[in-house]
């Protein structure tokens, strides 16, 4: 990536939105590219070898957690215009989650020893960080939430409406009808991890869900016609 496709995918983050040009010319000066293959792993859980802030060019990432019999519990997926690895940046404590690339990627790797100085000449900087951070405090704590008091079926249910308020896109159908779209839907596998589940139970769901109307699935996208439903945390199949 060259200087202005580096300028033109910062401004469109919120994180470095109100940087001014000599800020954000500042800021590019300290971003070093690097690429990632499918499947490679670009940090550890607990690692503390490396403490920089990730952002996402071009591809897609999972962020996970792994338990003591090595399943998987995916926190988030993230694709362009995404950043990760803000908490270890401030705080230089370990990493708390693990993170993998699950198609190719190129990242933009900013290393805290630099960050850490912008933030101290940059306080709208500061603030946008601590609103990011707020927010996704907030998801994890509706995460959690969700994982502990509702049904399986409520733990999917929510997952695609954290699906929607991230990534959804409204569209008129064929009909005239307004319906979200989640473009390059995750798989079902990744939305198990997500909520916790099993592979053959989201199948099972998004079946029942199908015959009810309440979603379609149409390549890769994941068509929601009926949200509402969708937020019932004892949903049933």
């Amino acid at each position: 990536m060259n200087n202005a496709d580096v300028a033109e995918l910062l401004k469109g983050i919120d994180l470095f939105s109100k940087l001014t040009e000599a800020q954000l010319e500042q800021l590019i000066s300290l971003v070093e590219p690097k690429d990632f293959c499918r499947d490679e792993t670009i940090i550890l859980e607990k690692d503390e070898s490396v403490q920089a802030l990730y952002l996402i060019a071009s591809g897609e990432v999972k962020v996970y957690m792994t338990d003591s019999d090595g399943k998987e519990t995916i926190l988030s997926l993230l694709g362009r215009g995404d950043f990760f690895g803000e908490m270890s940046l401030i705080d230089g404590e370990p990493r708390s989650a693990s993170v993998k690339a699950v198609t190719a990627a190129s990242l933009l790797v900013i290393r805290r020893e630099h960050f850490i100085q912008l933030l101290r000449s940059t306080p709208e900087l500061s603030i946008s960080l601590l609103i990011e951070m707020c927010m996704r405090l907030r998801k994890a704590n509706r995460h959690i939430g969700s994982l502990s008091t509702m049904s399986v079926f409520g733990r999917v249910g929510g997952t695609i409406m954290n699906l929607i308020q991230e990534k959804g896109v409204r569209v008129h159908d064929g009909s005239g009808n307004m319906v979200t779209v989640i473009r390059n839907r995750p798989t079902q596998q990744q939305l198990a991890e997500m909520a916790g589940t099993t592979r053959e139970t989201v199948s099972r769901i998004f079946s029942g869900l199908v015959k009810k109307g309440s979603i379609s699935v149409a390549g890769k996208d994941l068509i929601i016609y009926d949200e509402n439903f969708l937020e019932d945390k004892d949903l049933k199949e």
